[in-house]
């Protein structure tokens, strides 16, 4: 344990040496989850601070930044008076109060904005981020489970049917960038399917969609961009039914996010998630990562069961929370 004698919490700046700093302490907290500088600052740059709140704090000691406070609206689940809070101390430093100094930074902060309810996640395996927020009252809510495919040697054997019965419906597979290359609207018909589709994304909060430029910028550009893992499947009248997408870690080449699969209600039932979620499998193969990252509701049992047969290994599960503020 290295002892903090001296510690003072500021606000971040967006300076490069803050967003170097934020980026190595998310890293010690977060291992396996990197976030490079740069996306941090693309996640700003497309930001709506008018209608989003956003404000972060950095834990300064002797050696530098030891912790750091995150707390935002949730854009993909925007309640006005909820908030969520990301807070994390490197391991050396923890279990002096510098998590409790920062959490009251927070605190003060949304009293000042009249907030009603305080969001966290913390991964059940990280049993002090899990003790912390209980100590302060915190409610679980849901789990989600994190899954983990290898790709190296994936069987596609298994899945031959699943291709063919979908090009039987009359459904063709594509990607966001080929359709681009053809179709001037294909961006805005992409938006609007992950716009209906997100609705049906099991949540703590109801969902809500992003505006179609913030999605835009997410989509084509910034370091998280790969329109050609964005798949859709598309019927024979050029109505787009289904998606699943992988993206890029900027930091670790070694894997995959899944991002969003869904299909449209009046769709469903034509193995139209599994022929994609097999499209971003065989792109992670060629690409040459190890494996690919998911996340799933426990309770959303139809794409848990995608996941299943395709090989997913479980991981132990993210925990959501909530406290009410007085």
């Amino acid at each position: 344990m290295t002892t903090i004698t001296r510690r003072t919490i500021r606000p971040f700046r967006a300076t490069e040496e803050d967003y170097a700093a934020l980026a190595a302490a998310s890293r010690r907290v977060y291992t396996d989850y990197p976030w490079s500088p740069e996306e941090m600052r693309h996640e700003d740059a497309t930001w709506d601070h008018s209608r989003y709140f956003k404000a972060r704090w950095l834990l300064e000691g002797e050696s530098g930044v030891a912790g750091f406070a995150l707390v935002n609206h949730a854009r993909w689940a925007f309640v006005a008076d909820t908030y969520w809070l990301d807070l994390g101390v490197v391991p050396e430093a923890r279990r002096q109060g510098h998590g409790t100094a920062l959490y009251e930074q927070v605190l003060e902060a949304l009293r000042a904005r009249g907030a009603t309810r305080l969001r966290s996640a913390t991964k059940e395996s990280m049993t002090e981020g899990v003790e912390f927020l209980l100590h302060r009252g915190f409610v679980e809510d849901k789990r989600d489970w994190e899954s983990r495919l290898p790709v190296r040697d994936f069987d596609f054997g298994r899945f031959a049917g699943a291709p063919e019965r979908v090009r039987a419906a009359g459904i063709r597979i594509s990607t966001l960038a080929d359709e681009m290359r053809s179709d001037p609207d294909a961006a805005r018909k992409a938006y609007e399917l992950s716009a209906e589709v997100h609705k049906d994304v099991p949540s703590t909060d109801t969902p809500t969609a992003l505006d179609y430029e913030t999605w835009l910028k997410g989509r084509l550009e910034g370091p998280n961009a790969m329109p050609e893992a964005y798949f859709v499947a598309i019927d024979e009248g050029g109505r787009w039914l289904a998606l699943s997408n992988v993206e890029p870690s900027d930091e670790d080449k070694t894997f995959l996010w899944q991002g969003l699969t869904g299909v449209r209600r009046d769709a469903r039932g034509k193995g139209l998630a599994m022929a994609l979620k097999l499209e971003t499998v065989r792109f992670a193969q060629e690409r040459g990562v190890d494996h690919i990252k998911t996340w799933n509701d426990q309770r959303n049992r139809p794409m848990l069961r995608i996941n299943e047969a395709m090989g997913f290994v479980k991981q132990p599960a993210w925990i959501a929370f909530h406290k009410d503020l007085p």
